[in-house]
């Protein structure tokens, strides 16, 4: 299934470009600078306002290697978000060149799980790695409901 990009915003420090596959959506976050919790709330809150189920897929591209601050109370804070937006289901990917995000990626999924969510979260050093994965797993979801 080839998506549409259907929309694009521009935040300080990442971009966001929103990837349309029907009912469920691939938003892709750019790194341009520095993330932190304030910044991926304020994307966060838009994701919400755009998203119509319950599943979030998403790639965090920070090739650029951009300082991404991410605290286990950040996590609870950012997962509180979600899960009040109605989000119960999150595949995502993180593209770094950072080898040491696996440990990030690890703890932001035993968050998640203990935190009520379905979760699958991965790191790769390649784009073409993450939207593999996250689009597969929109696909097995997409799959099953059709069965």
């Amino acid at each position: 299934m080839k998506p549409t990009v259907t929309s694009a915003k521009s935040y300080d420090n990442c971009d966001l470009h929103v990837h349309d596959y029907g009912v469920e959506k691939l938003y892709l976050i750019k790194a341009t600078g520095p993330i932190d919790r304030r910044q991926r709330a304020i994307v966060f809150k838009d994701v919400l306002e755009i998203n119509k189920t319950a599943n979030f897929f998403y790639i965090l591209d920070n090739r650029g290697g951009y300082e991404i601050e991410l605290s286990p109370a950040d996590m609870s804070f950012l997962n509180a978000l979600l899960y009040e937006g109605g989000i119960r289901y999150i595949r995502g990917a993180v593209v770094t060149l950072d080898v040491a995000y696996n440990l990030l990626v690890s703890l932001a999924k035993a968050k998640a799980r203990a935190e009520n969510f379905e979760v699958e979260l991965v790191s790769t050093t390649m784009f073409a790695d993450a939207e593999e994965f996250v689009t597969s797993k929109m696909q097995e979801l997409m799959k099953v409901r059709q069965d």
